[in-house]
């Protein structure tokens, strides 16, 4: 019954409670380690209790909170006595890594490098985890998958945003005709062309993840040539080539699981405290979507021969077709414009159609 303990070393005593473990009523007790010895001793013959280092666990140091030495038949000594216990602890070889967590956990440098080091990982996740691992998932996806979220999300738009096209059967054909060559150039995806009017959109064109891209009546009006259409067909096709139908859905989800198991709470979710970064997160993903889109346009068009001003020009028409601030389109770069990018899903106008103009230029 003796400790592995050299006995030149000083006796221990640690004052505290006892509790039996068969009643709620606990009465004062020592516990006390002498010439390699642990004693327990309340005053009373009936509690006097000899000990081995097996036979007790130690609670792991949480502050100043009182400590608990769980013994057998459910006896437990408790004692606000902390640096005796982790005396103790040394002395019988038990809780070093209770101990150590304990002095990370009062270690002021390794706190604030701890909180460094999460803040970064934190801010890695998201930006770079989140957006890789959407794109392994989107891939790995089923086509089936796919075909279905656009079936039902071009018969959500049908039923409450979109109507039949107001387009010739003629006009139609002779737009799908054009579009056939850029279509033709990515033969390892299936496209279709459909065209709506959007009543509750507007001028607009838009993907579907299976290779669907609708344009809008208003969007082929308020085109000035044809290229020009050219160019925002060339801008969906890239969303469907970097499956970002997929990518989008999946990284929303992702976004919105991390905020919950950051939060630990899933009622947290709908909070707006919590809910706003998830939703500037996502449109932080879908204005770097928009970014690939348009570098992809950029090079189908040169590949293609097609002046990259005409996509800069729609653009600039379509700004104004939307009655977009103006000061977006001025350069000025001010508090408003960057208030404006944070909160849209698009990059700026102007940031947009800088690399077509310059494309243009050379």
């Amino acid at each position: 019954m003796t400790l592995v303990s050299p006995q030149s070393e000083a006796d221990l005593t640690i004052h505290g409670r006892f509790y039996t473990g068969t009643d709620s009523r606990s009465r004062p007790a020592r516990l006390s380690l002498a010439e390699g010895q642990l004693r327990l001793d309340t005053g009373s013959p009936d509690d006097y209790r000899e000990l081995t280092s097996r036979e007790i666990t130690l609670s792991p140091r949480v502050g100043n909170t009182p400590r608990y030495l769980y013994l057998p038949g459910d006896g437990v000594f408790e004692t606000i006595e902390n640096d005796q216990v982790d005396a103790l602890s040394r002395r019988i070889h038990q809780g070093l890594g209770a101990r150590l967590i304990h002095q990370l956990e009062n270690h002021l440098g390794l706190i604030l490098a701890a909180a460094v080091v999460t803040i970064l990982v934190t801010l890695l996740t998201f930006t770079h985890g989140i957006p890789a691992l959407s794109s392994l998932v989107a891939h790995a996806l089923p086509d089936e998958l796919a075909t279905r979220v656009s079936r039902e999300t071009l018969q959500q738009m049908d039923d409450f945003m979109l109507s039949p096209s107001g387009l010739s059967e003629e006009r139609q054909q002779s737009l799908e005709a054009r579009f056939a060559p850029l279509l033709a150039s990515q033969p390892d995806h299936r496209f279709r062309v459909l065209f709506r009017s959007g009543e509750g959109i507007g001028a607009n064109a838009f993907a579907l993840p299976d290779g669907t891209i609708v344009f809008t009546d208003e969007m082929v009006e308020l085109a000035q040539h044809p290229d020009e259409l050219s160019a925002v067909l060339a801008h969906e096709m890239g969303h469907v080539v970097a499956n970002h139908g997929l990518r989008g859905v999946v990284q929303s989800s992702l976004t919105g699981w991390m905020i919950v198991m950051m939060t630990g709470d899933l009622s947290a979710a709908s909070d707006m405290v919590v809910v706003a970064p998830a939703v500037l997160m996502n449109l932080s993903y879908s204005r770097g979507m928009e970014r690939e889109a348009d570098a992809y346009a950029l090079d189908l068009m040169l590949t293609r021969g097609l002046e990259p001003s005409h996509f800069s020009n729609l653009m600039l028409r379509l700004e104004a077709a939307h009655q977009q601030d103006a000061t977006e389109d001025s350069g000025t770069g001010g508090w408003s414009e960057r208030i404006g990018g944070a909160l849209s899903s698009h990059p700026l106008t102007r940031e947009r159609i800088e690399q077509f103009e310059r494309a243009s230029a050379r």
